[in-house]
């Protein structure tokens, strides 16, 4: 028989591996940036910019929708689980969020297609510069969501192994 905490064990062992990957995909997301960027060993040398820019930006949309739609989800879940349910701050990170998730989107939109990265490629450097500042704010306000919910009060068994 399954008992309580071994049930809210692996309901947090699965949130944590859901983090961990979504975490993985947050570093993807930079690596790509970085080679748009054009810092030196990350871009492939036959590997035109309009495909790593169109890569970066479904990468985002991935990140981004991932967070929404799964990893925020059940970080709510988890909160309620472990009782350290804290709507104000919950809703206030969520809202600070919504500033970088348009920015996400308006790149998107603008940069969608070989021919538009193209047509903007002189607004390009700006561009990323805007979004890269949003979206470091951004994983900051999504690393002190987990560390508020689903980092605090590890439990016990998971230290262990």
């Amino acid at each position: 028989m399954v008992t309580n905490a071994e049930s809210a064990l692996a309901h947090w062992q699965r949130i944590e591996g859901l983090i961990q990957e979504w975490l993985r995909e947050r570093q993807q997301l930079l690596y790509l940036l970085c080679a748009i960027r054009g810092i030196r060993g990350l871009a492939a040398r036959d590997e035109p910019l309009e495909y790593r820019v169109q890569r970066f930006c479904e990468v985002l949309m991935d990140y981004i929708s991932a967070g929404y739609f799964e990893v925020y989800r059940e970080l709510a879940d988890e909160a309620r689980l472990f009782q350290r349910n804290n709507p104000q701050l919950s809703r206030s990170l969520l809202a600070r969020l919504e500033e970088s998730t348009d920015e996400a989107l308006l790149f998107n939109d603008d940069f969608d297609s070989p021919e538009h990265i193209r047509e903007l490629s002189d607004i390009l450097p700006q561009r990323l510069s805007r979004l890269m500042e949003k979206l470091e704010e951004r994983f900051a306000l999504e690393d002190q969501l987990i560390v508020s919910i689903h980092q605090r009060d590890v439990p016990e068994k998971v230290l262990v192994h």
